[in-house]
């Protein structure tokens, strides 16, 4: 062993640095026999990486069955090393080895599979062992880049990333933080395996649910593109701006959310009535955040897998970029009446962007170009009449312009639309789709009146509202609460399965839930004196050091003066009788249906399961109604370490009897009283 070490030593002065990429040769650790008998001693040690890369050297110069034989010790010996290693350090450089020469990794075979999800679902116990932990995520990385170049299969792998996360709240936290990264992948890669579900798991865990909430993100990216209506692939898309808003607003420095923000925010801005100054602030502020993200990204490596995010991002800045340069010729009040050879360039480079931009790996940038892009442009030329002039000009006398395929391909085009009944130029005909494309947000807010609004309405009106419902939403996004938007968008999820959940009844439901949980927040962050004697029952002791009053109906009062500051003030009621043959706490009464809140205070076990009991209770008064109701409960066993947070005291409870088609759905609402001064709470031993 000590001979070998100082032959590698001998190698690694003398080596050229390809040659160190490359990794030792047998002949350079001293030979076949040699590194035969000291295989087993090599592979527990530090020196694991390099025996895979002489294993690999030899299995790449095989030319003959004797020689692959020769190679089976060492791969054996290799197979050990990657299951017994406990050295973090030794099992990246040996998988580095595995994933930058196949023909090793095709050597192993199905052995080396079952190695990496051993290690990989050992990591699900590592507990405090952080080597372990490590281990078990970089064999995650491992099989990952296998899978996607094809040399093992994906079904055992996505069903262990989705064992493994079933309860990710268990897995050590080194493990944890590398696996939504992961998970977004292989996503891509096989949408209908459930591992979106496994995503939203790592949503509700700090150190995972940045990198998951921006993979949703991608994921809904994905899906957007695969649209074929204007309408539904907008729609889409703003969704996912919103999500990489609130990814953006819980880390302000996630400069790749920032990049594909600014990207959509561009691809939608050009059709708006401001594009020509929206299009380019888009465009400016994703020129900015691209020089900090190179300038971070500066001798960095990229992942394998990682290495198609970073065509797409660089796919989405040069389609962006395109727009920037063809917005400014798309306002309204550009006469066109300079430099018509380089507004037309601008214009067809964004026209035909398909055919030198790919947007995403699988999904074509055709799609977002013929659906998103080209229709606008058309839109622009149809607008006035002498655009089309100007292109019929230059087709007729320009020299350049007159051969190129993307301007003919424009004019024809356009000769189409102006032909059909309801794309005559110059026109504000309701049918147009270039209208509903122009006033997007107008006819998303107001489709049924749309039409007759744009007939009988002068287009300016029409830019000044369209710009106005932008705007709003411009100032809304900011101040998003991710952390709010995903529980709300989690609580929804499941209350959807419900048959009852339809608009008369799931609008006003979630309306009163947004309200109840609201109150939460007020009852979480009051303080002492603020709130005085009127929330003495959220507090331990006065300032006096006496202690709090614990009123069942003072806790009644304040939710009920709560919900009657909000918009539900004309609606609610309270200690209602002859309701499933009892009396309701409070009852609010929407035109369409009725949903009770049923008030309890829990002084010996408020966990999931002590909470159960209360449920039914709430259910019974919802027996003639929609099954949706709310059990709102004042938490008195907070103890010494401090109440459980917000976002894990709001969760949602089925409900279902014998007899019963489907579940009453309780959303149960844990608020933390009696509390002390969180200056004496100590943390858990």
């Amino acid at each position: 062993m000590q001979a070998i070490e100082q032959r590698l030593s001998t190698w690694a002065r003398q080596a050229t640095p390809a040659e160190r990429r490359a990794g030792p040769t047998v002949a350079d650790l001293g030979g076949l026999d040699e590194v035969t008998a000291a295989a087993d001693e090599l592979a527990t040690g530090p020196l694991l990486p390099f025996l895979a890369s002489a294993a690999a050297h030899l299995l790449e110069h095989a030319d003959t069955g004797a020689g692959t034989n020769a190679a089976l010790p060492l791969c054996a010996a290799v197979l050990t090393g990657l299951r017994e290693q406990d050295s973090h350090a030794a099992f990246t450089g040996a998988l580095d080895v595995l994933t930058t020469r196949p023909a090793l990794s095709r050597g192993l075979g199905q052995p080396l599979v079952r190695v990496l999800l051993a290690r990989l679902t050992a990591a699900e116990e590592a507990g405090d062992d952080v080597a372990t932990a490590l281990i078990g995520a970089e064999a995650a990385d491992c099989l990952v880049q296998l899978t996607l170049a094809g040399i093992t299969s994906a079904a055992r792998l996505l069903g262990a990333m989705d064992a493994i996360t079933e309860d990710a709240a268990a897995l050590p936290e080194a493990f944890a933080a590398r696996l939504p990264r992961l998970l977004g992948v292989l996503e891509g890669q096989h949408p209908g395996a459930g591992l979106r579900e496994a995503l939203e798991r790592c949503l509700m865990l700090d150190h995972t649910c940045r990198d998951a909430a921006f993979e949703l993100a991608l994921a809904d990216l994905r899906e957007a593109l695969q649209q074929d209506q204007y309408a539904t692939m907008a729609a889409q898309l703003a969704a996912t701006q919103q999500r990489l808003a609130e990814v953006i607003a819980t880390d302000p420095d996630r400069l790749d959310a920032q990049l594909y923000h600014s990207a959509i925010d561009a691809v939608l801005g050009l059709s708006a009535p401001d594009a020509p100054t929206r299009v380019p602030a888009a465009a400016a502020t994703l020129r900015s955040t691209l020089q900090r993200y190179r300038s971070w990204r500066w001798h960095t490596t990229t992942p394998a897998w990682a290495q198609p995010r970073q065509r797409d991002i660089t796919a989405w800045i040069e389609l962006t970029l395109r727009l920037d340069t063809a917005a400014p010729h798309m306002g309204s009040d550009n006469p066109w009446y300079e430099r018509g050879q380089g507004i037309l360039t601008a214009l067809l480079s964004a026209y035909t962007a398909h055919s030198t931009v790919a947007v995403l790996t699988g999904a074509p940038a055709a799609a977002v170009i013929e659906t998103l892009v080209a229709p606008v442009i058309e839109d622009t030329f149809l607008q006035r009449e002498n655009r089309i002039d100007t292109l019929r000009y230059a087709l007729t006398h320009d020299d350049e312009l007159r051969q190129d395929p993307a301007a003919q391909e424009l004019y024809a085009a356009l000769l189409q639309r102006a032909a059909a009944p309801d794309g005559a130029v110059g026109t504000t005909t309701a049918g147009d789709p270039g209208k509903a494309r122009r006033w997007h947000r107008l006819a998303a807010t107001i489709p049924q009146e749309f039409a007759a609004l744009v007939e009988s309405i002068d287009e300016g009106a029409l830019d000044a509202m369209e710009l106005a419902l932008r705007a709003r939403e411009d100032v809304v996004a900011p101040i998003t609460d991710a952390k709010y938007s995903r529980l709300m968008r989690d609580l929804t999820s499941q209350l959807a399965k419900s048959s009852d959940w339809l608009p008369d009844i799931a609008d006003p439901f979630a309306l009163l839930l947004d309200a109840t949980v609201r109150y939460a927040y007020i009852c979480y962050d009051i303080g002492r004196k603020m709130g005085g004697s009127y929330t003495e029952y959220l507090r331990l002791r006065d300032k006096d050091g006496k202690k709090q009053k614990v009123d069942e109906a003072l806790f009644h009062q304040h939710y009920r003066e709560v919900l009657t500051f909000s918009a539900l003030f004309g609606i609610v009621n309270s200690e209602v009788i002859d309701r499933g043959g009892g009396r309701a706490d409070i009852l609010v009464s929407f035109p369409a249906t009725r949903f009770n809140v049923e008030c309890k205070i829990e002084e010996d076990d408020a966990t999931e399961t002590g909470l159960r009991k209360y449920v039914a209770q709430a259910a019974e008064y919802q027996n003639t109604s929609a099954a949706f109701a709310i059990l709102l409960v004042l938490d008195k066993t907070v103890g010494a370490e401090g109440a459980v947070n917000l976002f894990n005291s709001i969760w949602i409870e089925p409900v279902q009897r014998q007899g019963e088609i489907e579940p009453c759905y309780v959303a149960i609402v844990r608020v933390p009283g009696g509390r002390d001064n969180p200056n004496l709470l100590r943390a858990a031993p």
